[in-house]
């Protein structure tokens, strides 16, 4: 007895294995079979997020909270954005959280290496008994940060990134850490940030003495006014 089959033979050439992927920074015009080795640039600085458009997909947000207009909880947190009637982010330590709670949030990837006094500037708004710590990393490494009640007010603020100079990919998150009251347990205090900026270092000249009638707290260098 005899019996056929028919058959096709595909894809008979030798593999040779490289990323495929024609808009990735290592790709391999002779590669035919990809090996998951792409790699993708950073976004190009200057780059600034306000969050009015809605937290950006490339961001990693591990707890933070989108919000405008006031947080749920009475005399804590903004009242609005620090331009007026966009949105901030968030952490709400009023509802209540445990001491110690923490929440993040992380940029999408950064290409610096075009800066010469690369910093990382950002508003930030902290009030509130139980308001906790605000740190601020760049690569895991801790660049800022600052601990409990500053008020009703927005500030401004600049962390130096002169360690990460040439760098063309570092992330930067921002971590919020609740603290105890007296019972060991949160439940008054918010912090937020907003209008945060990858670019050359600033200076913003003006009064940078609190007890004077003019003091400006978006101001780094003082003037003498």
């Amino acid at each position: 007895s005899s019996v056929s089959y028919s058959f096709t033979v595909v894809n008979c050439q030798t593999p040779i294995y490289g990323c495929t992927d024609s808009t990735s920074s290592n790709y391999d015009p002779l590669a035919n079979t990809d090996d998951g080795s792409c790699l993708y640039s950073c976004t190009a600085v200057p780059y600034c997020e306000n969050f009015d458009a809605g937290l950006p997909a490339d961001w990693t947000n591990n707890g933070w909270i989108l919000d405008f207009g006031g947080t749920p909880s009475s005399s804590t947190g903004p009242s609005d954005d620090i331009s007026g009637g966009g949105n901030y982010m968030y952490f709400e330590t009023s509802v209540p959280v445990a001491a110690g709670d923490q929440v993040s949030l992380s940029t999408t990837c950064l290409d610096i290496s075009t800066l010469t006094t690369p910093t990382v500037g950002f508003y930030y708004h902290m009030f509130g008994a139980s308001t906790g710590t605000l740190d601020v990393l760049v690569n895991g490494t801790n660049v800022w940060s600052l601990s409990g009640d500053q008020g009703n007010q927005w500030y401004y603020a600049q962390a130096d990134l002169s360690a990460f100079a040439g760098s063309t990919n570092i992330t930067v998150e921002f971590v919020g850490t609740a603290a105890a009251n007296a019972t060991g347990t949160v439940f008054w205090g918010d912090m937020a940030i907003d209008e945060v900026c990858v670019d050359e270092y600033q200076v913003l000249a003006g009064c940078t003495d609190p007890a004077a009638t003019n003091y400006d707290p978006f101001a780094n260098t003082d003037d003498g006014s």
